[in-house]
């Protein structure tokens, strides 16, 4: 017997048909009393990005061939080996504006499992000055950072690599990220974009061999209501934009795409986000293969969506973000993000930080779900839904270009325009009931007790608004 027989499991049993599937579907919704016509239309769920979930997928289902990983077009990862050695990166995001508290809070999360840190600096964080304080403590050279300084980057780069240099870490071991993204920062504030500030950082980290300096930065779109066609596409026209301008000032291809890295929003809708993260590795991968690179990937960072977060029962965020970490990490993100379950109600406690690291934890050294290279590699679905939408992406990036690019698409409102009409569909369905938010359109707890937290430093505006889907739901409960 050979080992193809041995692995038969069916092999005694008849082969099961579609036919017959869709026999015992039809039996199922008349009994039920549903009118349907194509049992399987009756059963599918079309998406934000205009492609349908169908309830069934079979080996007829084809999507082109993810390859193997580490190889192009990097579907299943940008590695041969995967997470499986090292696992991802635990990047805690902090904010708080006190530095002692900040500087605390920090200490507190690499010493219990956080592997790197997410600084948010200037207006909606941290005081720029404050930044040699706060991480008197950390050891550089083993927990790199990512700055996030809005229209303060430049200061806060300078006031990072002094810390470095005060430190005496040399060169080759500076690592993370100096943070600029100046068309995030225009979608979030409506301020020109002045990529002379990608350029400039861009420059300077060419004398540090593994620091990177240009955040491609998609959670302003994200945030913003996208679906996750939008939010890639937009994306990577971001990611595309910041090439020309690195490239346009003197650096070679290679050179510019080694600054970049991409930043997603994971949601409780785990296949929506384990597709989202494969195909933004085969747009990207197509982008720098047109361009001519021949880095032809660039590190992903995942951070749970704060669109899905509720301040009524925001015990049930522990439930959305450990689905999106789960998510992420089968996804194939190199560094995750857990925002911590009382985010939207102000800043963290510790006992929220706690949480948010422990999940990570917990997914990484008990479930061991990077233990596993692209779980979700093979299944008809998975592949199916990653094609789909990077198709649905790809649209969404070629309509941008032919816009002028990302820049002009937003000065011209292309962008918000888009994005408005999925915010207000999403709105809708939740109004209808199509979707639920648990413990707010669903099952709310009409006797809560309300948790507070101390106000959060206001996030800058004046650009794409900002939504938080349960928010009116919320309200019109308080006031009933």
């Amino acid at each position: 017997m050979t080992s193809a027989e041995r692995l038969n499991l069916a092999a005694d049993f008849p082969a099961a048909t579609r036919d017959q599937w869709r026999g015992l579907v039809e039996g199922v919704l008349r009994k039920s009393g549903v009118e349907f016509g194509d049992p399987e239309a009756a059963l599918a769920t079309r998406t934000y990005d205009g492609f349908d979930l169908r309830p069934l997928y079979t080996a007829d289902d084809t999507a082109p061939d993810a390859g193997f990983p580490g190889l192009p077009p990097y579907v299943r990862g940008a590695t041969p080996g995967g997470r499986v050695l090292s696992g991802w990166d635990v990047r805690q995001r902090h904010a708080d504006p006190d530095p002692a508290t900040a500087r605390r809070a920090v200490l507190a999360d690499l010493e219990n499992g956080g592997t790197s840190l997410w600084l948010v600096a200037g207006a909606a964080g941290l005081p720029v000055a404050a930044l040699g304080d706060v991480l008197a403590d950390v050891y550089l050279d083993l927990a790199p950072v990512t700055l996030d300084a809005g229209a303060e980057t430049l200061a806060a780069a300078d006031a990072l690599l002094a810390v470095h240099v005060d430190k005496g870490v040399a060169a080759s071991e500076v690592r993370g990220n100096l943070g600029a993204d100046p068309l995030g920062l225009r979608a979030r504030t409506g301020e020109p974009a002045d990529l002379g500030v990608a350029v400039e950082l861009a420059r300077r980290a060419q004398a540090y061999p593994a620091l990177r300096s240009v955040v491609v930065d998609g959670l302003p779109y994200h945030e913003a209501g996208a679906s996750d066609g939008q939010e890639l596409g937009c994306a990577i026209a971001t990611g595309v934009a910041y090439l020309r301008a690195l490239t346009g000032a003197g650096l070679d291809v290679d050179q510019a795409a080694r600054q970049l890295e991409l930043r997603l929003a994971a949601t409780a809708d785990q296949f929506a986000t384990i597709a989202k993260l494969r195909a933004a590795r085969r747009l990207w991968a197509r982008v720098t293969e047109v361009c001519g690179a021949t880095v032809r990937t660039a590190p992903l960072h995942a951070a749970t969506s704060s669109t899905m977060t509720t301040r009524r029962d925001p015990w049930v965020n522990m439930l959305r973000t450990t689905l999106a970490c789960f998510a992420a990490g089968v996804g194939g993100a190199d560094a995750v993000t857990v925002l911590p379950f009382d985010a939207a109600l102000g800043l963290p406690d510790a006992f929220a930080r706690r949480i948010a690291r422990n999940t990570q934890s917990i997914l990484l050294e008990e479930s061991k779900v990077a233990g596993v290279i692209d779980p979700a590699g093979g299944s008809w679905y998975v592949e199916r839904h990653t094609d789909e939408l990077a198709r649905a992406a790809w649209a969404v990036f070629t309509e941008i270009e032919r816009a002028g690019g990302i820049a002009a698409a937003l000065d011209s409102g292309l962008v918000d325009e888009r994005l408005a009409v999925t915010r207000t569909a999403r709105t809708a369905r939740f109004a209808a009931g199509e979707e639920a938010i648990t413990g707010v359109t669903v099952f709310p707890n009409e006797n809560e007790k309300p948790l507070t937290r101390e106000p959060a430093p206001p996030e800058p505006g004046g650009g794409l608004p900002r939504v938080r889907y349960a928010e009116p739901f919320e309200a019109k409960l308080e006031s009933s």
